[in-house]
């Protein structure tokens, strides 16, 4: 993330083609304390099931090409976003 707060362009997922500048950063949520073999795909299919995934990006180290632990999953729309906020994706069905 840039000192803006907004994501800046990586080599994430990118169902859009969007650019860093154009991403919604209010309907982009942080995901935490990743494993290591986690990937940018499973975090797709996994959050698709809460709503319409626009992009995920997990950045990486450099040095070892492995992730760093966290990523973020960017959704169509901010009511997505804070569904998933709100912890209603583990419930079976949405409101």
């Amino acid at each position: 993330m840039d000192a803006g707060g907004r994501i800046t362009a990586g080599a994430g997922l990118n169902l859009l083609g969007q650019h860093g500048a154009d991403r919604n950063a209010e309907a982009t949520v942080y995901v935490g304390n990743l494993d290591t073999q986690v990937t940018e795909e499973l975090l797709w299919e996994l959050f698709l099931q809460a709503g319409p995934v626009t992009n995920v990006y997990v950045p990486k180290d450099r040095v070892t090409s492995t992730h760093q632990g966290f990523g973020f999953v960017e959704f169509r729309s901010e009511e997505d976003a804070e569904y998933v906020r709100r912890g209603d994706a583990t419930r079976c069905e949405r409101e």
